[in-house]
């Protein structure tokens, strides 16, 4: 792809931005973040896939920050698409200790149905370099049944990733809402993705993170024998009611972790 300008247009007319990009401003990896209430499914042989569940009161946002100019926040609905260069294999294993994966719970058999997520963005495994987490929760974890009340002793209880950073070609681009946004990825120093409730109101909950996991059951097809919900523990650290606050990636306290599968 020849290094252009970075326009995002929204419906297709309106056009939010257009930034001179100069080639050798352009990096060889653009990094995405991915943060908040979000299935990263591994399931698909071709494309790493984010789900945005059906969660009443979270929003899904994606921050631009271009190689000049001012930063742009943008919404994040409907079906997405990075098409970019290739510049690894498909057929590939990404190690991510951090991240909650849900086979810890329900073995290697479980399923999602991410698909029938309001919000699905695909990712080709061949435009990704690498997936790290990004940022830890400040405490540890662990989990427990939600119909024993019993420690599940499969979960490793540890920090656990509260966003991550997956690198991509620059040489591609970033579609949203069924192509109606696009954004060119050599265009940007980052793109932060974050799906989180727009505010939280201080004394409501204690621990945000145990209330909104359940999100996540309504999209999971789990085993016959191990049917049933788990819940975030807390071990340690502050669990002081959250004051309330307007949704923002670099809130210092995560009121949603991503989960995998399987």
């Amino acid at each position: 792809m020849n290094r252009r300008d970075f326009v995002t247009a929204v419906g297709g007319a309106t056009a939010l931005s257009i930034l001179n990009i100069q080639s050798g401003l352009a990096a060889t990896s653009t990094a995405l973040y991915a943060k908040g209430l979000i299935m990263v499914s591994f399931e698909d042989p071709q494309f790493l896939r984010l789900g945005f569940p059906k969660a009443p009161g979270h929003k899904g946002t994606l921050t631009v920050v271009p190689q000049a100019g001012s930063k742009h926040v943008l919404s994040v609905k409907g079906v997405g698409t990075v098409e970019a260069k290739a510049v690894a294999e498909a057929n590939r294993t990404f190690v991510v200790p951090e991240l909650i994966r849900m086979k810890e719970f329900y073995g290697d058999s479980i399923r999602s149905r991410i698909s029938e997520c309001p919000t699905v963005v695909s990712i080709p495994y061949t435009a990704i370099r690498s997936i790290t987490a990004a940022e830890l929760s400040t405490s540890k974890y662990t989990f427990t049944r939600a119909d024993t009340g019993q420690e599940v002793a499969s979960f490793r209880p540890r920090q656990i990733a509260e966003s991550i950073r997956i690198d991509l070609s620059s040489e591609g681009v970033l579609k949203l809402d069924g192509g109606k946004t696009s954004i060119a990825l050599d265009s940007a120093k980052e793109l932060r993705m974050e799906y989180a409730p727009d505010s939280v109101t201080a004394g409501t909950i204690t621990d945000p993170f145990a209330e909104h996991f359940g999100h996540y059951f309504t999209y999971l097809d789990r085993p016959k024998m191990a049917d049933y919900a788990v819940v975030p523990k807390k071990l340690g650290g502050n669990s002081a009611s959250l004051p309330k606050v307007a949704n923002s990636f670099f809130w210092p306290e995560s009121f949603c972790f991503l989960v995998a599968i399987p």
